[in-house]
């Protein structure tokens, strides 16, 4: 009895805690570089999307007139969503060197601000500024929950990541007959839900993955999966407000 004891005793004072902090810290330490350079390449980004979204001129570029179905577009709109998958794929699939990837990277964020541009002449300004305000907090709260994942060594692996693809190509097949077949606007909103969860979801996995893994110094292709979470949010939650209506 005493003898269990004793062993009992022992493991609990070898008992080391889940969370790591020192670890934590040791890591983010060793990746503040490129942390940095994530942070550097995402605000620019953003910025220039912010850029093209707040001076491309919709009336003397518009050439069909929308009206206030969700999914009726220009076809400027068209032809941008036909570029920014083509320029996806390039970054996605292309080798290339960092800076030409930073100007296919910069293409792509002008490409989206004039989507942007067009979304939010649909928009109350109040809106835009609670959707702002509510991606921000999305990316904060998640990218700080990703981070504690890390501390308490909780790793996400690639299954988990492409359980999330196929989640995602899922709700976009289901967005697609909720576009030509169905046209329900209950349905639209679960997807609209969906699609925000799963977004917010993924800055958590991104986070984790940036942290655990090497990117063999490609910080770009870092930055666009950050970019790429951000957009796709601030996007439904302007989605989301037209049921506020």
């Amino acid at each position: 009895m005493n003898s269990n004891k004793s062993n009992l005793a022992k493991k609990n004072r070898n008992y080391k805690p889940k969370t790591d902090l020192s670890q934590l810290f040791k890591l983010l330490y060793e990746k503040k570089t490129f942390f940095s350079l994530i942070l550097i390449t995402l605000v620019a980004q953003l910025y220039i999307t912010y850029y093209v979204s707040e001076n491309f001129d919709i009336e003397k570029n518009k050439n069909i007139i929308t009206n206030n179905h969700p999914f009726f577009v220009d076809t400027n709109t068209i032809v941008a969503y036909v570029v920014l998958i083509f320029l996806i794929i390039v970054l996605g699939l292309v080798p290339m060197p960092p800076w030409l990837k930073f100007i296919v990277f910069s293409l792509f964020s002008a490409t989206f601000g004039v989507i942007l541009a067009y979304r939010k002449s649909r928009y109350d300004p109040n809106t835009i500024k609670t959707a702002v305000l509510g991606t921000i907090s999305i990316f904060v709260s998640m990218f700080a929950f990703g981070v504690a994942l890390i501390a308490s060594n909780i790793q996400l692996s690639s299954m988990f990541g492409l359980g999330l693809f196929y989640a995602l190509l899922f709700i976009f097949m289901i967005l697609i007959v909720q576009i030509f077949i169905i046209q329900s606007s209950l349905l639209y909103k679960i997807i609209v839900v969906s699609l925000l969860m799963l977004f917010s979801v993924y800055i958590v996995y991104d986070t984790n993955q940036i942290l655990q893994r090497d990117y063999s110094g490609d910080f770009i292709t870092a930055s666009l999966d950050y970019y790429l979470d951000i957009i796709n949010i601030f996007s439904n939650l302007l989605s989301l407000s037209n049921f506020d209506e």
